[in-house]
């Protein structure tokens, strides 16, 4: 049975935590990481698959599951592509103390796989709350006060 990657989040939108579970016969990884690296993680790994020719059949992607205890926090996520081999490496380092030296994984995996994360990403930050068109903003379910408008008016679609 080959590696699964999962992305996903608990919580409603605008309190969500963030996970990422490795999982391979008989283990399970979680891990916690924000929305920013989320996002940043699905934007290194699209630069890297937009410059290989094709990509092969993409696996399903998975769910997060049970046991959701994270073992860390991800401080640094480093992307790179292995040509050679064609394979996609990610290193996954602890946020921890400057004086520390904490935990780290490192994932080599197809860049198939690294396209269904991805996407499964890709999906996770747009099931969030929406951002509002005139500031970046996350618009609240009660309203958003735009600070580009002081305030005064809402903001248009």
């Amino acid at each position: 049975m080959p590696i699964e990657v999962a992305l996903g989040a608990i919580g409603e939108p605008g309190n969500r935590v963030f996970i990422l579970q490795i999982r391979e016969p008989g283990e399970q990884l979680t891990l916690k990481l924000e929305k920013t690296q989320v996002a940043g993680l699905i934007q290194y790994i699209a630069l890297i698959l937009g410059e290989i020719d094709r990509l092969g059949h993409l696996p399903k992607a998975f769910p997060i599951e049970p046991p959701i205890e994270p073992e860390f926090a991800i401080g640094e996520i480093g992307v790179a592509h292995l040509e050679a081999e064609d394979e996609v490496i990610i290193e996954l380092s602890e946020l921890s103390p400057q004086d520390e030296e904490g935990s780290s994984v490192v994932l080599t995996i197809s860049k198939e796989l690294a396209g269904t994360i991805a996407i499964q990403g890709t999906e996770l930050i747009e099931a969030g709350r929406p951002t509002c068109p005139l500031c970046g903003f996350a618009i609240e379910p009660e309203g958003h006060p735009c600070p580009r408008t002081n305030g005064y008016r809402a903001p248009t679609p």
